[in-house]
């Protein structure tokens, strides 16, 4: 038990290192959620479990607030041995080493208070911010620069990986930055993240509200400017229901000022997407959530597990047969809807265990606002079990709090570091 108590930092004590390594290991867990994955996971795995230790001791994993957490991994492991009618080890190590990576991200920062991830977060969504705004604009000042990689039958413009995009379907002269992640569609929740952070975590600065809304109006994605509108309009709600009694005509002008061309775009680029030219993506989509429910109700109670071909199999008798897209775009085609890859992998039971840990997730204030996020996000994005995602949904699985500070239970507000504008508001 001596061991076990041992201090969170416990090799490296100077606290600059410490924030050092923080920001590494977050880093690599960010790097290894989302996109293509072209960062080999072979490496930043153990890169992320090395930074890990190397700031807290193992052993805590084995305390009595991540009870819940170690059983949820037994019951995923039933069900996938049930439901896979196979070991399918494979499958199995890779998405436990993807379980075992957030478990530790949330080890190194559940004794740290709930407002330190989010202060780690802002140097590095900064930098992304900036890089999503710059990535159009040097593809049409400096075109030359950028050379071109085929990955996945897809071809990529970059330039060493700082400045990326690919084109969907005709050139066009404003291109979708994919950042670190070849995903414009994954880009923009860690950019959302940033406009969160900005308007509910840290004192409200006018300087990172704008560079993560200009950010994520060029990524051009649907769920990225309907979780924009929604994350500015509870903001906008909330100023107007904490503001002066004389104050509150000037706010109730203000706030429909500001939001107003956000809310144009959303509902400009959801147009675009479902009747334009961008129509396909929306039967992607269709096609992903409707024959994902097929193969949910096949074995809803264990799943099928974790192998993508067995899901395709299932998904090849019991799938969407009145789709517009072709055969070509659906033969092997995985999910790419991530609350349904969840159901169809550990079966409704679990699955509906990730999602209560979503909406009762620790990190962010407002918690069920972030957890709205992320669900639409994984909505078009097969990301929940990566490493940061799993961190969070795993926060809201969290027993309670112990004296060396860890994270409060749901309902209390007091001690976690909000300092906004809203910091008074019940969260």
């Amino acid at each position: 038990m001596t061991a076990i108590r041992t201090a969170e930092t416990w090799i490296f004590r100077s606290p600059e290192t410490q924030r050092r390594l923080r920001l590494l290991a977050l880093f690599v867990a960010m790097l290894m959620s989302g996109g293509l994955l072209i960062f080999p996971r072979p490496l930043l795995l153990p890169l992320l479990g090395a930074l890990c230790f190397m700031l807290v001791n193992p052993l805590r994993l084995f305390r009595r607030e991540f009870m819940i957490i170690w059983l949820v991994l037994l019951m995923v492991a039933a069900a996938a041995l049930v439901g896979g009618q196979a070991l399918q080890a494979d499958e199995m190590a890779i998405r436990y080493a993807n379980f075992f990576a957030g478990f530790l991200l949330l080890l190194v920062y559940s004794g740290l208070g709930a407002s330190q991830l989010s202060e780690d977060m802002m140097p590095i969504l900064r930098i992304m911010a900036v890089q999503a705004i710059l990535t159009p604009i040097v593809a049409i000042v400096l075109p030359g620069y950028f050379t071109t990689w085929e990955i996945n039958e897809t071809e990529y413009q970059s330039i060493y990986l700082i400045f990326t995009y690919h084109e969907f379907l005709a050139p066009a002269l404003i291109k979708r930055p994919d950042g670190l992640f070849f995903e414009p569609g994954v880009f923009q929740f860690y950019l959302n993240t940033l406009l969160f952070i900005a308007l509910f975590m840290r004192q409200f600065r006018w300087r990172d509200v704008l560079l993560a809304i200009a950010a994520i109006m060029f990524t051009q994605s649907t769920s990225g400017a309907v979780i924009m509108v929604t994350i500015l309009a509870v903001y906008g709600l909330r100023r107007v229901r904490h503001t002066a009694a004389h104050e509150t005509l000037l706010v109730l002008i203000l706030v429909p000022l500001i939001i107003a061309a956000p809310v144009i775009y959303a509902y400009s680029n959801v147009v675009e997407k479902f009747t334009g030219e961008q129509a396909g993506s929306s039967w992607a989509r269709e096609y992903d959530l409707r024959t994902g429910l097929a193969v949910v109700q096949e074995n809803p109670l264990t799943g099928i597990g974790f192998d993508y071909d067995r899901y395709r199999e299932i998904a090849n008798d019991v799938g969407y047969k009145e789709t517009i897209l072709s055969d070509e775009n659906i033969t092997e085609r995985s999910n790419s809807n991530g609350i349904i890859m969840m159901l169809y992998s550990v079966g409704i039971p679990i699955g509906l265990i990730f999602l209560w840990g979503m909406m009762r997730q620790r990190f962010m204030r407002p918690r069920a606002l972030y957890g709205a996020a992320m669900a639409l996000t994984l909505l078009s994005e097969s990301l929940v079990f990566t490493p940061f995602m799993l961190a969070v949904i795993f926060s809201g699985l969290l027993i309670g709090r112990d004296s060396s500070g860890y994270l409060l239970p749901v309902g209390r507000s007091k001690g976690l570091g909000v300092k906004g504008p809203l910091a008074r508001q019940p969260v």
